[in-house]
């Protein structure tokens, strides 16, 4: 079998294993379900310029993510499949990429292999392919972006420059500036090692202004009509965002320092090894000092700001993955036994805990078939290690790749097992819809729970009385359509309002975790039935029609 065949292969074995089950447990709040939501109600409306969440403006994001998401739901319709396909398509084409990269560096296609398995092992990727956000599509862009901007160097064809802006332009509209970060650093540096083949032309001014055209559009759309939003995106959306905790997201410095190689496991935990045996120095000389200098200094960057999510370093794993594949190739084979060893440890381990898992008591229950499964897996690992059909680095990176697909189907299969214990409202909409209630208005107390009305693929009620997710920005309101949507029990006058349309609807009222505090309990009145589900107690009256 060719390379060529060879990366085919493996692309398609990877679609499997992403697509299989990515529908088959509905979307989990926060993030995941946020997006879907907002997607969703793109979808309905066909506005595809104003996002709304639970029927409010919400443009904390460019819409492109928003966007893709809805066309996911055209193609496959409103579930949690159509909602994540896509992410699954930005996996794969990252995979494509990461291999594209690597063979700019290296004409040995094996290792480009490498790279594009290696890249799927991250669970930080894995994470990336079941949970809704932008990071996933940024990371497509920011890495379509790095590998133009080799190839634009190297040939110096006008052509890849104007898909080096486009790419950036595309990312600006999925999150804004932070699209800079890796590929700005990356060019800097990359250009000391590659002269450009090309002086300043007419085509760098034209390429520049489709990046301008293409990042500003929405932005300046809006700003247009409303020159409020100028303040609200420079301000609060990119410079709060870095300085100040607007949105509750803080954590120590060391967050990502620390996460960053456990989220690269086994991989990343061998780099320091690889470094100290090919005695890499940090300097612009080789190309494995400039892509490890690209993932520190925004690595630095990220652990300066206030705002931190996991998955924001996730731009910075492809280019993780092709540096260990690079290192991997000049590793001598001698010393490659003592990888082999490090990465079949890492899968022996990791089969044994989700074999030993189902029988561990706990909140979470596992699945009974990780069992069998995971003891098979340990004899195809006891045998694979014996035998010699494949080289010890090839090796290696399959037993990795087996190990992650193993990984992914597995938390895959727990969400779907267990899903009353995570924040999923699967159960929830389906017991609303058995009962023959979902038509009545649906009110969820004290939560912002997008995920329910994705779920019952409708208009929720959300009730106030202190969460800090009910704050919402309602300045770009155009009406007050938005009030039919929130309430502020805590005002007397919102009570009141309340109560009208208590009276006047049936209703559903849905309360996740906590119960109805003493202020609230008049509530009750309302709803002579109730169920509990779970975390979940909805309170109820049978619609007698």
């Amino acid at each position: 079998m060719t390379k060529d065949k060879t990366l085919l292969f493996l692309l398609f074995i990877t679609a499997l294993i992403l697509l299989s089950t990515v529908g088959t447990y509905g979307v989990i709040e926060s993030s995941d379900a946020r997006y879907a939501e907002i997607g969703r109600e793109m979808f309905i409306s066909k506005d595809w310029l104003h996002p709304n969440l639970l029927d409010i403006h919400h443009y904390h994001k460019p819409p492109i993510t928003y966007q893709i998401t809805a066309l996911g739901y055209e193609l496959f319709g409103v579930n949690a499949f159509g909602a994540r396909f896509f992410l699954q398509i930005a996996i794969l084409v990252q995979m494509l990429l990461v291999y594209l990269l690597t063979l700019q560096f290296t004409p040995n296609k094996k290792t480009g292999l490498w790279a594009a398995a290696i890249y799927f092992t991250f669970p930080l990727v894995l994470v990336a392919s079941r949970n809704l956000t932008t990071d996933a599509f940024l990371t497509t862009f920011t890495l379509l972006s790095i590998y133009v901007w080799v190839r634009y160097r190297k040939e110096g064809q006008s052509l890849w420059l104007y898909i080096f802006t486009l790419s950036l332009g595309l990312g600006f509209l999925t999150k804004g500036p932070v699209v800079f970060l890796a590929p700005t650093l990356f060019a800097l540096l990359y250009n000391r090692l590659e002269t450009s083949k090309q002086t300043w032309n007419i085509h760098h001014i034209a390429a520049w202004s489709l990046f301008i055209a293409i990042a500003a559009s929405w932005f300046l759309y809006l700003a247009i009509d409303n020159p409020a939003f100028w303040d609200y995106f420079i301000g609060r959306q990119t410079v709060d965002r870095f300085s100040h905790n607007v949105f509750s997201r803080s954590e120590p410095f060391w967050y990502f320092i620390a996460l960053a190689p456990l989220l690269g496991m086994p991989w990343l935990l061998l780099l320091p090894w690889f470094i100290k045996k090919l005695k890499l120095k940090f300097s612009t000389d080789t190309i494995e000092s400039i892509l490890l200098l690209a993932v520190a200094v925004p690595l630095i960057f990220f652990s300066i700001s206030t705002s931190k999510r996991i998955l924001y370093i996730l731009p910075l794993y492809p280019l993780l993955a092709v540096v260990i594949a690079l290192m991997l190739q000049k590793t001598k084979e001698e010393k490659s036994i003592f990888v082999l060893r490090f990465i079949a440890s890492y899968a022996l381990l990791l089969f044994i805990a989700l074999g030993i898992a189902p029988w561990i008591a706990g909140k979470i229950t596992f699945p009974t078939l990780l069992t069998p499964i995971s003891f098979f897996l340990i004899l195809w690992l006891v045998w694979f290690w014996r035998s010699s059909t494949m080289e010890v680095k090839s090796k290696s990176v399959f037993i990795s790749f087996v190990a992650a697909a193993y990984f992914l189907l597995a938390a895959t299969t727990l969400f779907s097992y267990s899903v009353q214990s995570f924040k999923i409202a699967t159960p929830v909409a389906q017991w609303i819809k058995e009962k023959h209630l979902d038509k009545q208005e649906i009110l969820v107390y004290n939560k912002r729970l997008p995920s329910l009305a994705f779920e019952l693929n409708r208009s929720i009620i959300s009730l106030y009385n202190g969460d800090r997710s009910l704050n919402r920005e309602v300045q770009f309101e155009t009406d007050n359509k938005w009030e039919k949507y929130l309430y502020n029990i805590t005002q007397k006058s919102e009570r009141q309002r309340l109560e009208r349309l208590l009276k006047k609807n049936p209703s559903v009222l849905v309360v996740y975790k906590v119960d109805l505090s003493a202020a609230q309990t008049w509530l009750k009145a309302y709803y002579p039935q109730k169920k509990r589900l779970g975390k979940w107690t909805i309170y109820y009256q049978e619609d007698k029609e």
